[in-house]
């Protein structure tokens, strides 16, 4: 596949251990099986591909400038692409350790990464997703997701944009875990969450600098540390935060 537009993949196998393409446009796999756990698949340039209702098993899959995986199942370790869309599966956990984009968009799906990041913008919503660390340092909106069970979701670059709707849930560390060390993160909204069970705090923004970063009407429930806690005089409170049965209630942010 090689300098070519608009090829169509559909039914079947395809078990190699490698696959290149360069410059095929278009590319789509429909009610397909891909690949294999130690597959290295490859392509370049302009290329552009499309899974549907598809498997996809890959050590590393480098989709070049466009990647969809639409209704489809997937295990990889590493997935690239210049622009990485992720819609929707068939209601199984989907596990990739690494994902990368410059543009990535992560819609109403169930995932379990270690790692999540767009350079220029990340984008997840409607999903559900374990605990992970967001390579990201451009724009995020993380958007009415649950994210449950991991160390915790991490926010260690500058980055701005909003955490709006989500659930912060049973993780083993803090729920949301905001700690960039640069000056340049802002203006990132944090508000509407829900942070419960959580071992450690619910929200921890540690940060040595102020930084534009507002937090509001946020809810936090049986916490086992803070409900919600931030360095003094670091971040904007936005008022209306909330803190139910948290073991030490609220540290800097005022919680009803």
């Amino acid at each position: 596949m090689t300098n070519v537009d608009g090829t169509t993949i559909r039914n079947g196998t395809v078990a190699g251990i490698n696959l290149v393409a360069d410059n095929a446009t278009n590319t789509r796999f429909i009610d397909t099986t891909v690949g294999n756990r130690n597959g290295t698949y490859l392509w370049n340039g302009t290329t552009s591909v499309t899974f549907l209702r598809s498997r996809i098993d890959a050590w590393r899959l480098f989709c070049g400038a466009r990647c969809q995986l639409l209704n489809s199942t997937f295990t990889m370790n590493q997935i690239y692409a210049d622009h990485l869309v992720i819609r929707g599966d068939q209601g199984t956990m989907n596990g990739i350790n690494h994902i990368g984009a410059i543009e990535a968009d992560i819609v109403n799906t169930e995932l379990n990464p270690l790692t999540l990041g767009g350079s220029q913008r990340l984008t997840v919503r409607d999903s559900e997703l374990d605990g992970f660390e967001l390579i990201a340092t451009g724009r995020i909106e993380l958007l009415r997701n649950t994210f449950s069970g991991g160390n915790w979701v991490g926010v260690h670059r500058p980055v701005n944009g909003v955490i709006r709707g989500n659930r912060f849930e049973k993780m083993r560390s803090a729920g949301l875990f905001v700690d960039p060390k640069e000056t340049l993160t802002g203006p990132l909204v944090i508000e509407r969450n829900t942070f419960a069970e959580n071992v450690g705090d619910g929200l921890r923004i540690d940060v040595p600098v102020p930084l534009d970063i507002t937090v509001r009407r946020n809810t936090s429930e049986n916490n086992g540390q803070y409900g919600m806690w931030a360095q003094p005089n670091t971040v904007k409170d936005g008022g209306g935060n909330i803190s139910n049965n948290d073991a030490l209630g609220c540290f800097t942010i005022v919680c009803a």
